[in-house]
């Protein structure tokens, strides 16, 4: 009796060191799949795809450099200083943004630090972009005298799409000072939260993972009072500067957003249902990442042009004013 419960108790903890094994296999290929390789590994377990790729991203990198030293040129030539700085700035959004792109795909375990850096694109583009749209009307202050306290709508997008019923006011200096700390409020927000979650991933990945949810509803608040205070204001001012492609301008620092935040998120998650790559190092995640990047590169590229023909007014109106005169 004793011999054949020794033999059930051996035959059970077999079953459960075999369970265990399976486990940690799982556990072992789920990690090989999903970690980032160091530099070494990288470079010395280097594929045809990920050379191909290095090649294409260096080369839409000059392309998106190209293009912003040929729009800062023509700004230089073409605009006074007050106009000429803050627009510059604006177009070099989306070079930082590829060079960030390249560096994913040259060094992958840098990938959450360059993300931060796409992201800050658009939270420090809020403030400079909002202080451009002033200097178009001179100050805050000219706004109110040009437009005789005319009343504006709040109903603009993106709160529009929950609050249908915003009323219109009528602007006064408060209500610009409002206005203007929703706009600020998003690079001491956001880059504070974003601080954080760089120290917690690159610190200790697990402790990211169980809160990195807790913070994405303070971004997205964050993001949509910003975009629109932002969206009033490019309301307000194309009122009497119609012919500055103000809405163009407008979209080309969405697109930022949209395309290295909601679209990466989207594709990170999406990636994950299509086999790519082998095993540790050259594996799934460094496709993933590779053809997520590569996409932004093509695509800041794109934005880049859109940005250098939105931001020829008022360049052309100036010359016009020149030629009359």
């Amino acid at each position: 009796m004793s011999s054949r419960e020794d033999y059930e108790r051996m035959r059970l903890q077999e079953q459960q060191d075999q369970v265990e094994l399976e486990l940690e296999l799982q556990r072992n290929h789920t990690i090989s799949i999903h970690s980032f390789p160091k530099l070494s590994e990288y470079y010395a377990h280097m594929t045809a795809f990920v050379s191909l790729a290095i090649f294409i991203a260096t080369l839409l990198t000059i392309l998106n450099i190209s293009i912003y030293l040929t729009t800062v040129m023509r700004l230089c030539r073409h605009l006074d200083k007050p106009l000429r700085i803050p627009s510059i700035l604006m177009v070099s959004l989306y070079p930082v943004i590829s060079v960030a792109a390249l560096v994913t795909i040259l060094v992958p375990s840098s990938w959450f630090l360059c993300h931060t850096v796409m992201h800050a694109m658009f939270m420090v583009g809020g403030p400079i972009f909002r202080t451009l749209l002033f200097r178009y009307v001179i100050s805050e202050q000219n706004y109110l005298k040009e437009t005789s306290a005319e009343a504006v709508s709040l109903n603009t997008p993106p709160v529009c799409c929950c609050c249908g019923c915003l009323p219109t006011v009528v602007p006064t200096k408060a209500k610009l000072c409002i206005s203007r700390y929703l706009v600020w409020q998003m690079p001491f927000w956001q880059g504070s939260i974003m601080l954080v979650m760089n120290v917690l991933y690159y610190g200790d990945r697990q402790l990211y993972h169980e809160v990195m949810l807790f913070f994405i509803p303070f971004i997205v608040g964050s993001i949509i009072l910003g975009a629109w205070s932002l969206q009033i204001t490019v309301r307000m001012i194309t009122k009497i500067r119609g012919d500055y492609q103000l809405r163009k301008k407008m979209f080309c620092l969405q697109l930022v957003v949209m395309l290295c935040k909601l679209q990466y998120l989207v594709l990170y998650e999406q990636l994950n249902n299509i086999k790519m790559g082998g095993e540790y190092p050259i594996n799934h995640t460094v496709y993933k990442q590779t053809i997520i990047n590569i996409l932004i590169l093509v695509e800041m590229v794109l934005v880049s042009m859109m940005a250098q023909s939105a931001y020829r007014t008022p360049i052309q109106v100036q010359i016009d004013q020149m030629n009359v005169h």
